[in-house]
């Protein structure tokens, strides 16, 4: 039996990813355990799922917490609540109070009323493997009690301490390195996203560690034909702000350096400032990856801007999917190294390497 816990509605692209490769087992029998944001007080079961209470405890921190906001966050928040048009993919808030408030919360308080499950599991015969999906799900069930019940497998998407070590910030870098720690302690394997995480897992005491990097492949998909034109694709986050907006900047002031037409595809975030020479076609976000992937692929370069350093960058793996040269950014680069990829280190060595590449044709 697999047993996927997770603390959230929906399971990460890398669990199901990592599920799918058990369902080729047609003997293996799947039970989901998560702890829903939506639902703290309630508890359902049904044959193949339980969605379980969060703890009196974890309700509490909860709400005090949430008080705990940066003064830009609060008001974005009020804003995007008032707001008729809804940005349903923003995942994190920038301001350094908001992570820390995210941040005590994980180390804390997400432990859920487990009293029943545990007493459940133990009823079942059946061998069993427990599959933690991200950091996230870490304190949703005591992992020491799933240690005596079966194996433990744990799959990243992000390195914690990297993910949340917030403008260097020593506090919330220290409380992540603890809370997967810990978790590393119990687990039998770790599903690292790079061979640099894979490094770092085991420096951090893991048992077994492996990697598969950030990447979901879809059977279906078939490269669409190149523009005539030089073109060039670039993905941003709508929760990158500030950070993305600098790139877009200096990315656009290396194109403008061309005495070329670039037709430009840009996917999330608006560049303020286009120079003439561009050809511009935004999209603030594409839900279907088939139909961002074909998007992709129409280009003949995609630029690779990195965010934080946790994790594999699955932009990049994107950009080689749909066929492109990859030209990443120093953040970017980081984890694994892809054919045809190349690194650039500001806009004027950005602008060097892009024309020598277009002269290749």
């Amino acid at each position: 039996m697999l047993v996927i816990i997770r603390d959230g509605e929906e399971l990460s692209l890398k669990a199901s990813f990592v599920v799918q490769l058990f369902g080729l087992s047609s003997t293996i029998e799947l039970l989901r355990v998560s702890r829903k944001e939506s639902k703290k007080f309630t508890e359902k079961w049904s044959y193949d799922k339980i969605d379980l209470a969060t703890s009196t405890s974890g309700i509490f921190a909860y709400f005090l917490l949430m008080t705990l906001k940066s003064p830009r966050d609060l008001r974005d928040g009020m804003l995007r609540r008032l707001s008729i048009r809804r940005r349903p993919y923003v995942l994190i808030n920038e301001g350094f109070l908001s992570i820390l408030s995210q941040v005590l919360h994980y180390y804390f308080a997400t432990s859920s009323r487990t009293d029943g499950l545990m007493r459940f599991l133990r009823t079942l015969k059946s061998p069993k493997i427990f599959l933690i999906d991200e950091f996230l799900s870490i304190n949703t069930v005591n992992l020491k009690k799933l240690k005596n019940l079966g194996s433990i497998i744990y799959v990243s998407q992000d390195v914690a301490y990297n993910r949340y070590g917030f403008r260097d910030n020593l506090i919330t870098k220290e409380l992540m390195y603890k809370l997967e720690l810990a978790a590393i302690a119990q687990v039998d394997m770790v599903i690292a996203c790079s061979e640099r995480d894979k490094l770092k897992y085991i420096e951090m005491g893991a048992k077994k560690a492996i990697y598969y990097p950030n990447i979901y492949p879809l059977k279906e998909f078939e490269p669409d034909v190149k523009d005539q034109l030089p073109s060039i694709s670039i993905v941003s986050r709508g929760h990158w702000a500030s950070k993305v907006e600098r790139s877009l900047e200096e990315i656009f002031k290396a194109l403008s350096y061309s005495s070329r037409s670039i037709k430009v595809y840009v996917i999330g975030i608006k560049p303020k400032k286009v120079p003439k020479n561009i050809i511009l076609q935004h999209y603030e976000f594409i839900p279907r990856k088939l139909d961002y992937l074909n998007v992709l692929s129409k280009s003949w370069i995609g630029i690779n801007i990195g965010f934080h350093m946790a994790g594999s960058n699955e932009r990049k793996y994107d950009y080689a999917m749909a066929g492109t040269v990859v030209f990443s950014d120093t953040m970017g680069a980081r984890g694994d190294l892809l054919p045809h990829e190349y690194t650039y280190v500001d806009s004027h060595d950005l602008a060097a390497k892009l024309e020598q590449l277009l002269q290749f044709g």
